[in-house]
């Protein structure tokens, strides 16, 4: 009996200490999740203020996806999506404003936190990101020579596959921009 104790009881100890930094781990989040969701909701508020100045912006929903209609003066002057793609280490996440002409105002990195430091990251610098303004839907990535007529961009030097996730993520707001403003479009004619 007391060889089997010897094994038991650290097993007993084990699991209680599984127990209690378990339970003390979920009271956390539970304490702390309200605080979180209202901190992001903040941050997001704050990055759509920067892409498209408005009075104000009103949630929306299209074909399952969250969208931002930003409103000055009653009437709507452009559209917000966040989007994201997977980059060369995970997912790269978008803000991209788009105006009613159907064309890129500004793009925000929202997050680029799994890509590469000094490489991929640094399609979160300025530079890189604002190609993107006034760019139409079908934008495209080259190693250098962009032509703007074109529709193209310059890539990241040496995060290509980063720079195409962050231009997947813009075509795809532009794609549901067009959808959305067609939409917006059908209605006001009825």
């Amino acid at each position: 009996m007391n060889k089997a104790f010897k094994f038991i009881y650290p097993t007993l100890i084990l699991a209680a200490i599984c127990l209690i930094v378990s339970l003390a781990l979920s009271s956390t989040n539970a304490l702390t999740k309200d605080k979180i969701a209202d901190i992001n909701n903040e941050n997001t508020k704050k990055a759509m203020s920067r892409v498209l100045k408005a009075d104000n912006y009103t949630e929306e929903t299209f074909d399952g996806k969250t969208y931002y209609i930003a409103n000055d003066g009653g009437a709507p002057t452009g559209y917000i999506f966040i989007t994201s793609a997977n980059g060369y280490g995970g997912e790269v996440k978008v803000m991209t404003a788009v105006l009613p002409d159907k064309t890129v105002k500004a793009v925000e990195i929202l997050d680029i936190s799994s890509e590469t430091p000094g490489l991929g990251q640094n399609a979160a610098k300025e530079n890189f990101y604002g190609q993107f303004s006034s760019k139409c839907s079908g934008i495209t990535v080259v190693k250098s020579g962009a032509d703007e007529n074109k529709n193209e961009i310059n890539a990241v030097t040496g995060a290509t596959i980063t720079s195409r996730a962050v231009t997947k993520s813009v075509n795809e707001a532009l794609a549901l921009a067009d959808e959305v403003i067609f939409k917006a479009g059908e209605t006001s004619e009825e």
